[in-house]
């Protein structure tokens, strides 16, 4: 590494900033995205850093996963702004030895930079953050493992993101939080939360999955008793906020803070320099939204948004309380390849894909990229069959910016009675219950209801990523059965589903000739 100096004129961020180019040259992308490294852009630090509030002469800053420093430069030059700040203490973590040499040419220009003004003290800490601090989440911070810990005013952050090992962590202090394979993003929030101070604040920028899915229940249960949310902020693009990497992911920044919180503030950009910035104001229970004994933030980011939630909130039922169940198709393709067949033989019976799904009917047969068309029905294979009945489908996946979040077909009986049985794929879920079949008019509610725009509005507020899960489709809201039945008569039309609010919002909110709504 060549040596840098920070120029005379050049602001702290602007110093930083240069050395992340620098870096970054060093550094391929497949590097990068293997060690979950992706530096904060410089109007994304800037912003980040704007969100805090603390306004304390003597300020002690926890950035975890350091990088060159983007995030410390822009919280600190925050900090001197407001001409108030007299002592800084700077803790950071980073492990990366390709980018250490970095961080510590950065701080060491720093804090000559500001000996005239500052006390500014810093320490690089070359550990794993996680496993350095992992009994904090077993402690209450007093003398653990020997050492007393401090806590921080600040906690500013742009966690790595790759999926947990859990075989390299000592599961027995994430027992409280962890659920399957989460990301290792989320250790960084939650250890985090449990050094701050007692007035202290955190601001993260990360993937928005933990706000929603079984794997982050435990979480966000966990969360919400040790820090309030106080801002959010989305990205109505994936592609925008690390464009120059290339890195397609579904980012929010979220500020949490130990002092209690009235209304939390939620803004949202249309582009990468934070320009046309919306933002509004809503109560804590229009995020913190509690369903069946799990917990999702939900995130509405216009006033309409907000209109949505709050009016189909109103409707009694959910999928529990009707008696109603969504499962995923049975058949992981390449762990039943001895079952599954290019053509449909005597012993063999459908075998249904998302690609089958089409114009809210099967479509079978239809081949693509040869993909079996049926599956053997055998006493090995019978655990993997559906019994012919009444059922809706639906996509499991879905783009973005796919205009419908929910595809779905209706599946009758009388489809598959020939065969008595049939198979779905795993990227397919299924609506069924379990006693007292789904009628064809309720299986048609169903569908046409998934189908209406202001469900799939509510469904993206509550849901931020591409896929459809299962834990929160039971978290919508539904009319009762005998509405749905009614729904489901072909010269029904929503004003039978819909209360005269909510057929308003509707109306007012949506282009019928974009959404193509199943109704119109």
């Amino acid at each position: 590494m060549k040596r840098i100096s920070k120029l005379e004129k050049e602001s702290i961020a602007e110093f930083a900033n240069r050395l992340a180019s620098e870096c970054n040259k060093e550094s391929t992308k497949s590097r990068k995205k293997g060690i979950g490294q992706f530096f904060t852009p410089p109007l994304t630090a800037d912003f980040m850093a704007g969100l805090s509030n603390t306004n304390k002469t003597s300020v002690s800053i926890l950035d975890p996963g350091a990088g060159v420093g983007i995030l410390s430069a822009a919280i600190i030059e925050d900090l001197k702004s407001k001409d108030k700040v007299k002592n800084i203490n700077l803790v950071c973590y980073e492990t990366d030895k390709q980018v250490l040499p970095y961080l510590k040419l950065f701080l060491q220009e720093i804090k000559k930079d500001l000996s005239k003004e500052i006390s500014f003290e810093y320490e690089i800490v070359e550990e794993d953050f996680v496993k350095s601090n992992s009994g904090s989440l077993t402690s209450n911070l007093n003398n653990y493992d020997g050492e007393s810990k401090t806590l921080f005013d600040v906690v500013i952050s742009n966690p790595p993101y790759f999926k947990l090992n859990k075989r390299d962590l000592p599961l027995r202090k994430f027992k409280d939080i962890i659920s399957g394979q989460p990301n290792i993003y989320f250790l960084f929030m939650a250890i985090s939360a449990k050094l701050l101070s007692p007035e202290g604040e955190m601001i993260f920028i990360t993937p928005r999955s933990f706000c929603s899915g079984l794997y982050y229940n435990k979480f966000r249960k966990w969360l919400i008793g040790k820090v309030n949310i106080e801002n959010i902020h989305l990205f109505d693009s994936r592609k925008e906020l690390f464009s120059e990497q290339k890195v397609l992911q579904e980012n929010i920044i979220t500020k949490f803070t130990k002092n209690p919180v009235d209304n939390i503030k939620i803004s949202k950009t249309y582009n990468g320099d934070f320009s046309n910035l919306e933002t509004i104001k809503v109560s804590k229970n229009d995020v913190v939204y509690k369903s069946n004994g799990h917990i999702f933030f939900r995130i509405p980011s216009t006033r309409e948004e907000l209109r949505v939630i709050r009016e189909l909130d109103k409707l009694p039922y959910n999928f529990y309380r009707l008696g109603i169940k969504i499962s995923t198709g049975k058949v992981v393709a390449f762990r039943n390849k001895k079952h599954l067949q290019s053509t449909i033989t005597k012993d063999s019976i459908p075998l249904l894909w998302m690609h089958n799904i089409k114009n809210g009917r099967i479509s079978w047969p239809a081949s693509y990229k040869n993909k079996p068309l049926a599956i053997r029905n055998t006493d090995e294979s019978r655990w993997l069959l559906l019994e012919a009945g009444n059922y809706v489908a639906i996509k499991r996946f879905t783009a973005k910016e796919q205009k419908k979040r929910f595809v779905t077909a209706c599946i009758f009986k009388d489809d598959f009675k020939r065969y008595g049985y049939f198979a779905l794929d795993n990227m397919v879920n299924y609506v069924y219950r379990e006693e007292n079949e789904l009628s064809k008019n309720q299986v048609k509610g169903i569908a046409k209801y998934l189908g209406l725009p202001i469900v799939d509005l509510y469904f993206r507020i509550l849901n931020g990523h591409t896929q459809v899960n299962a834990s929160e489709v039971y978290a919508l809201p539904f009319p009762s059965l005998e509405q749905l039945e009614l729904f489901g008569k072909d010269d029904i039309e929503v004003k039978e589903i819909l209360s005269t609010k909510a057929k308003e919002i509707q109306r007012k909110t949506f282009d019928k000739k974009v959404m193509k709504p199943l109704y119109a």
